[in-house]
């Protein structure tokens, strides 16, 4: 939700990658400085920096994009759905991993749920720009299910990571940025709202978020940690309303719902809910 609020309060995509990226990086420094630069952190700089680029400027760029194209419940739905959906054909391309009834029934509702986002682009929407948007936020989720599925295939340290990616990301993205990005945006808020940015995004996304998700991912899978995505399109799209006066469509809606009931299906909760039920 801040991060379509930082787009409609002025700032790029560019400004609010930026912001993701400068405060965790600065906080983990002396992390990678410790643990080493010769074999960054021991993970290695070939699979660093793919995992860097996916979670970091891969992701932001292409998420903080769609914001400038498409609603928040797009977003909201779109990329924690691909995320799932990529995450789940990945772990099974890679891992050799069954997929389950639950996991099935649970894809079939997160595509009902994206097939309600698209034709509510069609109807709604300005012409293919909002079409744009949706695909951008199919790209990101896609480079965090690919992000997480590597963490897993590789066996990387949660921490470890978090840092590498946090650190690598703002030394990849910063100096291009300084040079040919433009810095008004970040001058035209007021320092309330910046520090509110940088505290969401930098510290809460950027961080805390990313920690979290490896370590979801190294415990359960990339497939299993992508479910608790389901969390965010309605807790989203409900705040949508009163912070940025965006009120889904009934298309919308619908889309919101199936995602969660999909991705709720995926992880297993309405057949254990079904299990006390008979208990």
């Amino acid at each position: 939700m801040l991060a379509r609020l930082g787009v409609k309060a002025g700032l790029s995509p560019g400004d609010m990658s930026l912001l993701r990226f400068a405060p965790g990086a600065l906080l983990t420094l002396p992390l990678l400085w410790r643990w080493g630069w010769r074999n960054l952190a021991g993970i290695g700089w070939g699979r660093g920096l793919l995992l860097a680029a996916l979670a970091g400027p891969g992701f932001s760029l292409l998420f903080m994009s769609g914001f400038t194209l498409a609603p928040l419940a797009h977003g909201a739905v779109i990329a924690p759905a691909a995320q799932m959906l990529s995450s789940m054909v990945l772990a099974t391309a890679l891992q050799q991993q069954a997929l389950t009834r639950d996991s099935l029934w649970g894809a079939g509702f997160v595509l009902l749920g994206l097939l309600c986002m698209g034709g509510d682009s069609l109807l709604h929407g300005e012409g293919r720009a909002t079409l744009l948007g949706d695909l951008l936020f199919a790209l990101a989720g896609f480079c965090w299910g690919l992000f997480g599925t590597l963490s897993r295939q590789w066996q990387v340290d949660p921490l470890r990571v978090t840092v590498v990616v946090v650190v690598m990301s703002f030394l990849m993205f910063t100096p291009p940025f300084l040079v040919l990005g433009d810095l008004r945006g970040l001058t035209q808020v007021s320092v309330g709202f910046l520090v509110l940015q940088i505290v969401a995004q930098g510290l809460g996304a950027g961080l805390v978020a990313m920690l979290a998700y490896s370590r979801a991912a190294a415990l359960l899978g990339a497939g299993r940690a992508a479910f608790f995505g389901a969390l965010v399109p309605g807790a989203a799209s409900l705040l949508a309303i009163p912070v940025l006066h965006e009120v889904p469509s009934a298309l919308q809606v619908a889309g919101i719902v199936a995602v969660v009931c999909g991705l709720l299906i995926a992880f297993g909760a309405l057949r254990f809910w079904l299990e006390r039920r008979r208990a």
